[in-house]
C-alpha cells in the first residue's frame, strides 16, 4: 500500500555509520583548542602526526602525537588528534582515554566532546553519545553541530519528536551560515517526518533534498506517491 509508511530503523543505523567520517572531517577543520601556545619543541612532532593522519597513516601518527604530549603535557590539540587516530585504528578505549584527558584540561572543548560522542556511537552507547552532543549545544548554542548530531542520535533511538525539535533548530542555524552541511540536515528532517508518517512534511523535505541534489531511496519516494 502506497499510503503506508514503514519504520526504517536500518536507515538511521546507516546515518550513524555515515556520520563518523563526516563528523571527523568537520572536527579537523576546527581552529586550535589550546589554552596557550604549545611548546615550540612539541610542534614538529605534532605536525608530523598531522601529516601522517592526513595520509590516513594513523599508526605512524600515534607516536608523533605521543611525543608531542610527552614534551608538552598541556598540548590539547595533540590529545584530540591522538584520540582521533586511535578511533580510526579501532582502539576505542585508547581513544576515549586521551579524549577524556583533553576534556579534563579544557571542559568546554567541543572537539573532545564530539570525538567522545563518536566513540560512544561506535560502542552503540547512544544515550552517552547524546549527552556529549547536548553538551556541545550548551557550549556553542549558535552552532548547528550539537543540535544536528543530537537529532541524528535521537532519531536512531526512535525518539522522533525530540529528534525533530533538534533537527529543525539545526536547520535554521545551518541556513544562517550557508553551510555545506545543510543538505545533511534536510535529509535527516525528511527521514524523521517519514518515520513519523507525516506524509505532507516528508514530501516537502524530500523536495528540498532534491534541490540540494540529495539522493532519496527509491522505496521511500515510492511510498510518498
Amino acid at each position: 500500500m502506497k499510503d503506508k509508511i514503514l519504520f526504517l530503523s536500518a536507515l538511521f543505523l546507516l546515518n550513524v555509520l555515515m556520520g563518523f567520517s563526516q563528523n571527523n572531517e568537520r572536527i579537523l577543520g576546527r581552529s586550535t583548542s589550546n589554552l596557550k601556545a604549545p611548546s615550540e619543541k612539541a610542534v614538529p612532532a605534532y605536525d608530523k602526526g598531522v601529516d601522517h593522519a592526513g595520509k590516513k597513516e594513523y599508526s605512524l601518527a600515534v607516536p608523533n602525537y605521543e611525543l608531542a604530549i610527552a614534551i608538552d603535557s598541556d598540548y590539547i590539540d595533540a590529545y584530540n588528534n591522538l584520540g582521533l587516530a586511535f578511533f580510526e585504528l579501532g582502539s576505542l578505549d585508547s581513544a576515549a582515554y586521551y579524549l577524556q584527558i583533553s576534556l579534563h584540561k579544557l571542559p568546554t572543548g567541543t572537539t573532545a566532546l564530539q570525538n567522545l560522542a563518536l566513540v560512544e556511537e561506535k560502542k552503540d552507547n547512544l544515550p552517552k553519545a547524546l549527552g556529549y552532543y547536548k553538551q556541545i549545544a550548551v557550549i556553542e548554542p549558535e552552532s548547528p553541530e550539537g543540535y544536528y548530531n543530537s537529532g541524528r542520535v535521537l532519531a536512531t533511538m526512535a525518539k522522533f519528536d525530540e529528534a525533530l525539535a533538534q533537527a529543525l533548530r539545526a536547520e535554521k542555524l545551518y541556513a544562517k551560515s550557508n553551510s555545506p552541511y545543510t543538505s545533511d540536515c534536510l535529509y535527516l528532517i525528511f527521514a524523521i517526518y517519514y518515520n513519523m508518517q507525516n506524509k505532507p512534511m516528508a514530501k516537502k523535505y524530500m523536495a528540498l533534498c532534491k534541490k540540494e541534489n540529495v539522493s532519496i531511496p527509491a522505496d521511500m519516494e515510492s511510498a510518498l506517491q
